[in-house]
């Protein structure tokens, strides 16, 4: 066997050139594809077709507007704005800044490189540097995205509180479900990332006394969440507008939310 000789990869050179014989370019492309719906989607629900955002009275409310802050605290605000374009930089700067979400628009959008083997349009990849380096308030956005994480939740409670003439009373419907889950999956991507872990012993060396042995099973069981963060950050966001579509419609009228049992 010969020693010392390296070969330069990928072997082929020019923009999606590979030695690759296996369908490389099926998860880039899905991925780019999903990416670009959901942004489109946001956009155009957020900016032109805001007028539906929750029904019976706030019990139930999107989850692309929520926290509705405007209506939380009764914020004056012109007609034309809504809560979404007041607190939606705090989910988007989350996922924008997530490690995993690095490295789908790495490879997807700026193609450094779109898969392992698969050479890219340039020669050099520069790193976290000019713009990139705003990934560094992901921890910071972490935070942010506890806080929204705690309305959301809120949201799936106040979904269950109906109103029966002069009397309120507990129920549980469709609509709580459609939160339920949306919350629950958006729990689990929150408590999988890696800042999350990182709270939780990631900067240690170890850990003693009953206190440290605590903190040292929760850093080992917020990481087993970690490693699929993938799945909870694809399902958590599907789920974001499989839940305003559901509200949407209720509000329209195309769909109903029945209630499935009263407490």
């Amino acid at each position: 066997m010969s020693q010392g000789i390296t070969f330069p990869l990928p072997m082929k050179k020019g923009f999606g050139a590979t030695d690759r014989v296996d369908k490389w370019w099926k998860q880039p492309l899905w991925m780019a594809t999903a990416l670009t719906a959901a942004v489109i989607y946001t956009g155009l629900r957020v900016v032109f077709f805001d007028g539906e955002i929750h029904y019976d009275n706030h019990r139930v409310t999107s989850p692309i507007f929520s926290p509705d802050i405007i209506h939380m605290f009764d914020i004056s605000a012109p007609s034309w704005a809504n809560s979404a374009m007041l607190i939606l930089w705090i989910p988007f700067g989350f996922r924008g800044t997530c490690y995993y979400m690095r490295r789908v628009y790495h490879r997807v959008f700026f193609q450094n490189p779109t898969g392992c083997v698969v050479s890219k349009p340039w020669d050099e990849y520069s790193g976290e540097t000019g713009l990139f380096v705003l990934n560094n308030i992901h921890r910071y956005m972490l935070y942010l995205a506890i806080m929204v994480l705690i309305v959301k939740i809120y949201d799936v409670w106040h979904t269950m509180q109906f109103h029966e003439g002069s009397s309120d009373t507990l129920g549980v419907s469709v609509g709580t479900l459609v939160l339920a889950t949306e919350s629950f999956l958006l729990t689990m991507y929150v408590v999988s990332c890696h800042a999350f872990r990182h709270m939780f012993g990631g900067g240690s060396d170890r850990w003693t006394g009953k206190f440290g042995r605590i903190i040292g099973k929760v850093y080992w069981r917020v990481s087993s969440t970690n490693v699929h963060h993938a799945f909870w950050f694809w399902t958590s966001l599907a789920m974001v507008f499989i839940g305003d579509l559901f509200v949407w419609s209720v509000a329209e009228g195309i769909l109903s939310d029945p209630v499935l049992l009263m407490l």
